[in-house]
């Protein structure tokens, strides 16, 4: 029987989901901590304040990517170009829409964050990493991996901001070139 997630876990959890459901004026500590089935109290312990619950909350969405990348470059065949596919697969779905609510999420954690410039820094530095493996370290053309990885990252803010989309015929073909360009070295 699996053992129910640790109070921590469950904060976040429930944090996740009214951010999603309810978006940035759904994150409230006392509505989080009720979902959660914590005290008040005990949300503060984990997370003193609600600029912490989006940092914790930017910290495991972005861990949890990272996590995905490393299971989807370690079970492709070929080493070239495992990371940047690894990168688009975990972007987007063959229909070119996000892989999962991440877009959501990260589109609601960056109105909690509002202008603060400061606290985008975790999201930078992750981006900058993953930037890094897929141009240097993935043994394929450095521009191709570069234009897979900004490729991947439109089709996710696209759809994520409801920008028109591709046809399905267009959103094959780019995906099939996408694909293809990881593999090219």
């Amino acid at each position: 029987m699996p053992r129910p997630p640790v109070s921590r876990e469950r904060v976040l959890d429930a944090a996740e989901q009214r951010l999603l459901d309810h978006g940035p004026a759904g994150l409230v500590l006392d509505a989080v901590a009720e979902q959660a089935g914590v005290s008040k109290g005990g949300l503060l312990y984990h997370f003193p304040s609600k600029d912490a619950l989006v940092a914790g909350l930017t910290e495991r969405m972005l861990s949890g990517f990272d996590e995905v990348q490393e299971v989807a470059a370690a079970a492709e065949p070929s080493p070239e170009g495992a990371w940047t596919r690894a990168y688009l697969r975990s972007t987007v779905t063959a229909k070119g829409e996000p892989a999962d609510d991440s877009a959501r999420l990260m589109a609601g954690l960056l109105a909690c964050m509002g202008g603060d410039a400061a606290r985008l820094d975790s999201v930078r530095e992750r981006f900058r990493e993953w930037h890094g493996r897929i141009e240097k370290k993935d043994g394929i053309d450095p521009v191709a991996a570069i234009i897979v990885r900004l490729a991947a990252d439109g089709l996710w803010l696209s759809s994520l901001l409801g920008l028109p989309s591709l046809s399905k015929g267009q959103r094959k073909k780019v995906l099939a070139r996408l694909d293809a360009m990881t593999r090219e070295a």
